[in-house]
This record gives C-alpha cells, sequence and structure tokens, in this order.
C-alpha cells in the first residue's frame, strides 16, 4: 500500500462507522417527518405551549390560562405555519449532511455532522436527538484516537489497540503432604551396650549338725 492508500485506511471510515452514519441519516429523516410533516399538513394543530404573561398576569390568549407556580400561561395553541416549515427544513437538512458525510467517507466530518444534528433535534424535539450527539461523541473519540496513535481502539494503556488475552494467574505450586513423624516408643538400642553380668546364685545354707 502506498501513503496515500494507508492516510485513507486510517482516516476513513470502517464498517462499523459506516453502518452508524446510514442508519443516523435514515433516523433522522423519520424523526424530522414524525415530528414536522404533522403541523406543515395541519397548521391549525393545537400544541402545548407555555408563554410569558402579559402585564398584570393577563395571558395572551383566552385559552391560556395563568399558572402561578410557574409565573406563566400555560395552554394549547397552534404555531404559525413557518414554525413547522422551517423545523422541517432545519431537519431535513441535517439528515441530508450526514448522507453526504457518509457518501465522503471521512470519520471527523461525521462525527462533527452528528454531534451537531443532535443538538439541532435537541432543540426541535427534546430527547430525540440524543442519540445524535452520543454517536458524534464516539466518532470524534475514534478519530482523535487514529490522530494520536493511528487506531481507533487504541488507548495510552494500549497503544497498539490489539486484543490482549486475559492476564493468568500463574499456577500455586502443589502443597505436598506433610507426614507426621511417629514418636520412638523406647530408647534406640545401642550397639556398644554390654549387658550386667549375672548374679551367681548363692547354695542354702546346711543346718549344723547334718
Amino acid at each position: 500500500m502506498t501513503d496515500n492508500e494507508k492516510r485513507a485506511a486510517i482516516l476513513g471510515l470502517d464498517t462499523l462507522e459506516r453502518k452508524v452514519g446510514l442508519y443516523g441519516s435514515v433516523l433522522a429523516l423519520v424523526v424530522a417527518l414524525a415530528t414536522q410533516l404533522g403541523g406543515v399538513l395541519n397548521p391549525n394543530l393545537a400544541v402545548s405551549q407555555s408563554l410569558a404573561p402579559l402585564k398584570g398576569h393577563i395571558c395572551s390568549s383566552a385559552k391560556l390560562t395563568y399558572d402561578k407556580s410557574t409565573g406563566k400561561c400555560t395552554g394549547k395553541l397552534p404555531y404559525p405555519l413557518e414554525h413547522w416549515v422551517i423545523g422541517l427544513v432545519l431537519l431535513l437538512a441535517f439528515a441530508a449532511a450526514m448522507l453526504i458525510t457518509v457518501r465522503i467517507g471521512r470519520r471527523g466530518p461525521l462525527g462533527f455532522v452528528a454531534l451537531m444534528t443532535g443538538f439541532a433535534f435537541e432543540t426541535q424535539v427534546g430527547i430525540l436527538g440524543f442519540p445524535f450527539i452520543a454517536a458524534g461523541g464516539w466518532l470524534l473519540i475514534r478519530a482523535w484516537r487514529v490522530q494520536r496513535y493511528g487506531s481507533t481502539t487504541a488507548s495510552k494503556a494500549n497503544p497498539t489497540g490489539e486484543k490482549r488475552p486475559p492476564a493468568t494467574r500463574p499456577a500455586r505450586p502443589a502443597k505436598s503432604k506433610k507426614t507426621k513423624a511417629t514418636a520412638p516408643t523406647g530408647p534406640a538400642p545401642n550397639k556398644r551396650y554390654t549387658p550386667k553380668a549375672q548374679r551367681k546364685k548363692r547354695a542354702p545354707a546346711t543346718p549344723p549338725g547334718s
């Protein structure tokens, strides 16, 4: 491989990252249509809103009621058509940007676009933007690892990024069974032991006059 081919292999998307980008762009398209298209087709759609009151705790619409705990007027009102059109165009633009960066095949731009898509979706549809933020952060971390270590799975503790087998514990030496020493039953025989001389038995004394 030439130097340019190696550089393209390092900075380009792998199979997993490409799938994340494609699925993310499709998810962005679905979320954009599901959350904004209904308002475009039906501008009179009433949605929950929380607006600041006018002077003297007076709400701007009779459909809103003043909430003392929050200090705002809450209720359901329709948004103007421009609100839905701008939201739909904005979210579709980010979905298309993700698809374009996948086609380009660069890890860094895809991570940045996914992160910005998450922030844009969070302002429009709330928690549905979190998956894009997580995917963008993951891609940017992998791009940083490639720039520093040359591998997407490398780290400071493992600069090469290779999977290492788990460390095996050294085998403990087998404990030898200790044999119990038997206590001696008596003194050890001595080869130099000389037996005592036996005493001669005295003959019985004869009575006098026998």
